[in-house]
């Protein structure tokens, strides 16, 4: 162990502090040792995970079993509390006697590790995987897995963890009836890309119609990359932290003049009553119970959240609660260009891995083999979370029954919650980096749970793609860990106090220049040896 994990602890590892710190890179390889010669499948490892891989309580025994009767894998399954995982992955670093063979991080604990030598560089084992050659990856999973691409311990960019799937990201949803109600035919907004002025012209309408906010946002800045997600139209070209320039050169892009203007535009917002000041310390369930509110005093009508199966959840809700459905994804705006795609969680091999060549090749690579095991890891275990065989099915507490033909693909009650059905496992459907095969379970070469998954998820998820780019990040180092908590802590308190009136602009940079300025200057000048 060339660290000790207290050691990376102290330099501030948290959700709020290292965050962002993802390199997108080249394809050097840096010396991994796989891709020639025999690669021998492992005997028994050990792989710790978090709740995005099917939970105890909800069938995650089946699961194991059912990916060992289809890969002949002997696992130890690693399975700390979700709320604690990332403090237990910490804990379990301390030794290689605890530490695990593979570990599922997210992108900011990623590239940590990985900068810290505890990460196996599976660049090599990639480059030279069945899985790259064969064809099916979808056209943009290049751009995904160079986004991981970090700064190991020698300095140099490689591949330390492998994603299975895009990480999504977020759009700007509109409800039709408050622009009605403002006298906005919703035509004026749908598949056209407005400029900020218009954009914002038809916000002042709303709240002036509605005589409160239009958007409620879980903070006037996120805790968590990409800070600017839930405000992307404010924002625009403005950065919340450290990036590199065309030049090559890291800047701070929070003193930038794109984030003065960002935050004059949020302060106007609140001004004139078009943004929530309880955005402030709004959390996303705040926003979403705005968002299906049946008041008036409290209804939101825009929201940036989730694409995909979350808008369905969001039609539904709002059906269910007799409010309008016509909701628009809007085009991003001129100014802003393109939503953000955000950084994946990896698999990940740990320097502990005795055979790590075989792991990737007969575990990280078969979660995306195009058949049996990819369908395991995108919908649970056959029998327990979805089946073929000719049935009945029927939810708890509900009156309708739907009956199934034999070899027809359908999800069965969760184990969990037994009144709603098991829609997923690990893999997303709509964001998974292979395509399926033609196999037994996919005769067509088709995802087999495609036919169940709502239409209005696919078209979601299709537009935010088509209108979205890679995050892109920072690479990892001790001198931005050890400062970085202080300074987004500066940042969140100035952005609030410029929200809320309590600062003018330049009254925040001055306070954030006098406050954490000596440490910006440490990482810039870090950066950018």
């Amino acid at each position: 162990m060339k660290k000790s994990v207290k050691k990376l602890a102290a330099l501030g590892l948290t959700t709020v502090s290292v965050v962002n710190l993802v390199a997108c890179g080249s394809s050097d390889s840096n010396g991994s040792k796989s891709g020639s010669g025999e690669v021998t499948k492992p005997e028994k490892f050990s792989v710790m995970v978090n709740s995005t891989v099917v939970t105890e309580t909800n069938g995650a025994k089946a699961f194991y079993d059912y990916l060992k009767e289809l890969t002949g894998l002997d696992i130890e399954w690693k399975r700390p509390d979700h709320s604690g995982y990332y403090d237990a992955v910490a804990n379990a670093f301390n030794s290689t006697e605890t530490m695990p063979d593979v570990v599922l991080l997210s992108s900011d604990y990623y590239a940590l590790y990985a900068n810290n030598g505890f990460l196996w560089n599976m660049t090599d084992a990639y480059n030279n995987s069945d899985l790259k050659k064969s064809g099916r990856l979808v056209s943009t999973a290049n751009d995904v897995v160079n986004a991981c691409y970090v700064l190991g311990e020698d300095g140099k960019k490689a591949l330390y963890g492998f994603p299975t799937q895009q990480g999504g990201g977020s759009v700007t949803y509109v409800k039709s009836s408050w622009l009605k109600q403002a006298g906005i035919n919703p035509s004026d907004l749908e598949g056209k890309t407005l400029d900020w002025n218009t954009y914002y012209g038809y916000l002042k309408k709303m709240a002036d119609a509605k005589q409160h906010y239009v958007i409620s946002s879980p903070g006037f800045v996120s805790p968590n990359a990409p800070y600017t997600n839930y405000l992307p139209e404010f924002y625009q070209n403005a950065q919340f932290s450290f990036y590199q320039t065309a030049d090559g050169k890291y800047v701070d892009g929070f003193t930038e003049q794109y984030m003065k203007d960002a935050l004059a535009r949020i302060r106007k917002g609140v001004e004139d009553g078009v943004l929530d000041k309880e955005s402030v310390n709004n959390s996303t369930a705040n926003c979403r119970d705005k968002w299906f509110s049946v008041s008036p005093d409290s209804e939101s009508g825009v929201f940036t959240y989730w694409a995909g199966d979350w808008t369905y959840t969001m039609k539904s809700t709002l059906e269910k609660r007799n409010l309008d459905t016509d909701v628009i994804m809007l085009n991003p705006i001129k100014e802003l260009g393109a939503y953000l795609n955000t950084l994946p969680t990896t698999w990940s091999i740990t320097t502990a891995c005795k055979n790590p060549e075989g792991v990737f090749k007969y575990f990280i690579e078969t979660m995306l083999d195009g058949g049996d095991i990819q369908e395991a890891w995108t919908y649970g275990a056959k029998g327990t979370h979805w089946d073929t065989k000719a049935e009945t099915v029927t939810l708890q507490d509900s009156d309708t029954s739907t009956t199934y033909k034999e070899g027809e693909f359908h999800h069965l009650p969760s184990p969990e919650k037994p009144y709603q059905l098991q829609m997923k496992n690990h893999i997303d459907p709509l964001l998974a980096l292979a395509k399926y095969q033609n196999t037994s379970t996919t005769p067509n070469g088709d995802d087999p749970g495609s036919n169940v998954i709502p239409e209005v998820s696919k078209t979601a998820e299709q537009f935010f793609l088509e209108h979205s780019k890679m995050d892109v990040a920072l690479p990892v180092n001790a001198d931005l860990s050890e400062n970085i908590t202080d300074i987004n802590q500066a940042r969140t308190y100035v952005v609030s106090q410029v929200a809320l009136g309590y600062m003018t602009v330049d009254e925040g940079m001055d306070y954030y220049r006098n406050t954490v300025g000596s440490k910006v200057d440490i990482v810039v000048r870090s950066l950018n040896k």
